[in-house]
């Protein structure tokens, strides 16, 4: 009898202790002694080569990563340049904004930028001495910045304007009938008429969309045409720069300036000083980088200088 008592609170036992394993958190763990979760997916990361371009649609609230290999070397470190455009067609106003990010293989922020989709974010000669992988994130600030074109491009080289004179001559008819209203024209913006670098559309610069106009440190800068100062600030690869908007979609654009004499909203005459030159942003010495465009669009500003 005493043997049956024994096995029946043995059982009970075991019945106790097999019901106390299974309740609770329903694995006998502790609770707060869980296993940790797993790591969350690290974003996606796309991989870019220097010196070719590629493609991507920045939409609200996203993050674009890219990354790139660099072999630095202490002695001539590499230089990285990123340019990015935008097409407005796919944003969702000229509002949106972005903010541009490089960080080296350790880590480390090397510079960031903002700006909205009509100035964006450029980063100029930044130097990369380390050897290894380099992340550049593009960030949604504002609105949707929609799609872009990407370029890294690597040289071991500074950027150095070129010393020629443009010898070229516009052709007959101009191909826009229309100037802006009021105005005889866009007369020339700086004191000198010599071609120091690059010029519109240059068969070993594509890419560069206006005129590099030679100018001493501090010589006065014109405004071409009447018009509204709608930009003056420092942008990028531009350095200090001066957008002024005209009458029927005409802009000029003004860059390297080394100082300003107007300010935002500021109503211009034809021939009024606005600045003088320097050698701001992406610039290897004093000149006038000068930029005309219709509705957005670039033209060869030397078709309408007077």
């Amino acid at each position: 009898m005493r043997y049956l008592r024994d096995w029946a609170c043995a059982l009970v036992l075991w019945v106790l202790l097999t019901a106390c394993a299974a309740g609770g958190n329903g694995g006998g763990v502790p609770e707060g002694d869980e296993a940790p979760p797993p790591e969350s997916t690290p974003p996606p990361q796309s991989l870019l080569i220097p010196g070719e371009t590629v493609e991507g649609t920045l939409e609200p609230g996203e993050t674009d990563r890219w990354v790139f290999a660099a072999l630095g070397d202490e002695g001539s470190p590499n230089l990285v340049t990123v340019e990015i455009w935008f097409r407005p067609s796919t944003a969702s106003g000229p509002e949106a904004s972005l903010k541009a990010t490089l960080v080296g293989p350790d880590g480390a922020t090397l510079t960031e930028q903002e700006g909205p989709i009509t100035l964006p974010p450029y980063i100029v000669e930044q130097e990369l001495p380390r050897t290894g992988s380099y992340l550049l994130r593009l960030e949604a600030l504002s609105g949707t910045p929609g799609r872009y074109t990407l370029l890294v491009t690597l040289s071991r080289e500074r950027y150095l304007t070129r010393p020629e004179v443009y010898r070229g001559a516009p052709p007959i008819q101009w191909p826009l009938d229309e100037l802006p209203s009021g105005s005889s024209g866009f007369i020339w913006p700086s004191p000198r008429r010599a071609i120091s670098g690059w010029y519109f559309r240059d068969p070993s610069n594509p890419r560069h969309v206006g005129l590099d106009i030679a100018a001493a440190l501090h010589d006065p800068i014109f405004a071409t045409a009447a018009g509204v100062v709608s930009f003056a600030d420092v942008s990028g690869g531009y350095g200090n720069l001066i957008v002024i908007d005209h009458a029927d979609g005409w802009q000029s654009w003004y860059a390297h300036l080394s100082a300003f004499s107007v300010v935002v909203g500021q109503p211009v005459e034809q021939g009024e000083i606005i600045g003088a030159a320097g050698s701001t942003g992406r610039s290897s010495g004093p000149h006038l980088h000068f930029e005309l465009r219709h509705n957005g669009v670039p033209v060869d500003p030397l078709v309408y200088l007077q």
